[in-house]
């Protein structure tokens, strides 16, 4: 009884068509249902304009916002600066023999970073998202309750959490192009799984069941960049990025909790074999590279991979969640455009632009199908005179496949994100 949550879960998966092809029907809401699996989705906490570019930001090619993504440039920062994005999607589902739409508000990620010596050494906090479920079905079904009546009700299934970061990181110059940075965090699990069965005639008892994750663990990663002029023409520049996060342990816990609607009342209930449990969730290495290189300073391209060995990745209180995972790889490639810092005299002029494509091949292998996404991006930046921008990002995006009664979901996403610089947090000094 204590595992029913996942099995329906994964149960969603597979057979909600064959359920729409009974006379029952099933609503997906809330955000993606594959995030419904293990700890949930993977996600990355970039800022619109790197949305923009379908990469992550690992290289110092572009130097106006500040990244989560690589702890090596925090050294370069000149600027105090401040950054908070969020996301609006809108997913179309579809099955063989089913539909639906959801949408999903998803807030994004904190970053702080402060120059100690300009240019040389940078502290950055941070607050991110590693892992994000937000799933909620809605299934209404029916059965014979006798010769001549049929009794419906309701199965509402969800999933809401995840793993997030406080980081506390810090970087420093390595000679005049290599920059090296630290970050330390606390990794903080918070997950819910839950199932509700609500009848809509008396006599039958509304039943619900939760099981929740939390824990923690401390995480570290590595970065590095290096920056490079003058390579093939004057004025052009060059950069490249790696990090490595280390893999770590989470010492989880695991509450089940169970209620009963007995003539009207809610009432918790006792099931055998319900416990409480504590197991070690162990998170994957990862590792990302990236090349960057900017012909003139109005245009900047990027391309870059990530890697997770996700098929490391295990759960000693819900086994069967690992054994869908795989090793996920991630192709990004960009570039952006800013007249803005010409002297063209225009409306179109006066903001950056942003185009560009990426691939996942997903962490996920249900029925021996990889749950592979497609983005196609592009964005728009607007700077203001004290070098904070706000940048807009537009994604248009293919997940999953309706082979195997799985699901494939069209993905539109809209970001948001807001980059203040220096004059919001030091005061200028009076001459």
């Amino acid at each position: 009884m204590k595992n029913l949550v996942f099995p329906i879960l994964l149960m969603c998966l597979i057979s909600i068509s064959a359920e729409a092809q009974t006379g029952n029907s099933a609503e997906a809401r809330g955000g993606s249902i594959y995030s419904s699996i293990g700890v949930g989705y993977p996600v990355e906490p970039t800022s619109a304009g790197l949305q923009a570019q379908g990469i992550l930001g690992l290289t110092n090619i572009n130097r106006e916002t500040s990244s989560l993504a690589n702890p090596g440039l925090w050294a370069s920062t000149f600027y105090s600066q401040a950054s908070t994005g969020l996301r609006l999607s809108r997913a179309n589902v579809e099955s063989t023999a089913s539909s639906g739409t959801n949408v999903n508000l998803q807030t994004g990620y904190l970053h702080l970073l402060f120059p100690i010596k300009p240019g040389k050494m940078g502290v950055s906090i941070g607050m991110y998202p590693v892992t994000r479920a937000n799933f909620k079905s809605v299934n209404v079904k029916s059965f014979n309750a006798t010769a001549t009546s049929e009794l419906e009700y309701t199965n509402e299934v969800q999933s809401f959490g995840g793993i997030n970061k406080f980081e506390l990181g810090f970087a420093f110059k390595l000679g005049e192009n290599l920059s090296f940075g630290y970050a330390p965090s606390i990794a903080f699990l918070t997950l819910k799984n839950s199932e509700a069965l609500d009848f809509n005639v008396v006599g039958f008892e509304d039943h619900s069941q939760e099981i929740d994750y939390n824990g923690n663990s401390f995480a570290q990663r590595f970065g590095i960049t290096g920056t490079f002029n003058g390579l093939l023409r004057e004025n052009d520049s060059f950069s490249f990025g790696g990090t490595l996060n280390l893999p770590y342990t989470i010492k989880a816990k695991e509450t089940f909790s169970a209620i009963k609607s007995v003539r009207g009342i809610e009432q918790e209930v006792t099931i055998d074999g319900t416990e409480d449990r504590e197991g070690d969730i162990q998170m994957p290495l990862e590792a990302a590279f990236g090349l960057g290189y900017a012909p003139s300073s109005i245009v900047n391209l990027s391309a870059e991979i990530q890697i997770q060995n996700w098929s490391e990745f295990t759960n000693e209180l819900d086994p069967s969640s690992q054994q869908l995972m795989n090793d996920r790889t991630k192709f990004g490639i960009g570039g952006q455009y800013h007249p803005y810092r010409t002297n063209l005299d225009s409306f179109l002029a006066g903001f950056k632009y942003a185009a560009g494509l990426s691939y996942d091949t997903g962490h996920l292998n249900i029925l021996g199908e990889n749950i592979e996404t497609l983005w196609l991006n592009t964005g728009i930046g607007i700077p203001s005179k004290v070098a904070s921008f706000v940048d807009f990002s537009f994604q248009y995006g293919f997940r999953g496949t309706t082979d195997n009664n799985l699901f494939k979901e069209r993905i539109w996403t809209v970001g948001m994100s807001i980059n203040l610089t220096e004059l919001m947090f030091v005061r200028p000094k009076l001459r």
